[in-house]
C-alpha cells in the first residue's frame, strides 16, 4: 500500500494524493461558514459513493482523468480530512468575534 502519491499515476492508488488537499479546504471552507456538519458530511460521503461508481465507467475515468477508482482507504482519508477541515473551520469561529 503506498501512503502518498508522488506521481499522477498514483493518484487513486495512495491513501494521500493532491485532491487529499482540496477536500480539507473543502471542509475548512463549509466550517467557516458555519454549514451544518451534518448535511456537510453526508455531501462529502455522498460525493465519494459517486465518485466510486463514476470512476468505473470509461466516461468517468475520462472525466476525472485518471486510470483507475480510487482505493476504499483514499476516499475514507478524503472523508476524514474533509471531517477535520470542518472542525478545524468551526473551532475557529468560536474564538470569537473579530475586534
Amino acid at each position: 500500500m503506498q501512503i502518498v502519491a508522488t506521481r499522477k499515476s498514483d493518484q487513486n492508488r495512495a491513501v494521500l494524493d493532491p485532491w487529499t488537499a482540496v477536500h480539507f479546504s473543502t471542509g475548512l471552507a463549509l466550517g467557516l461558514m458555519d454549514t451544518p456538519f451534518e448535511p456537510s458530511l453526508g455531501a462529502a460521503i455522498a460525493y465519494e459513493v459517486a465518485e466510486q461508481v463514476i470512476e468505473r465507467q470509461a466516461w468517468g475515468k475520462e472525466f476525472f482523468n485518471t486510470n483507475r477508482p480510487e482505493t476504499m482507504l483514499n476516499a475514507v482519508m478524503d472523508v476524514a480530512v474533509f471531517v477535520a477541515g470542518h472542525w478545524l473551520g468551526t473551532a475557529w469561529n468560536r474564538t470569537g468575534p473579530p475586534r
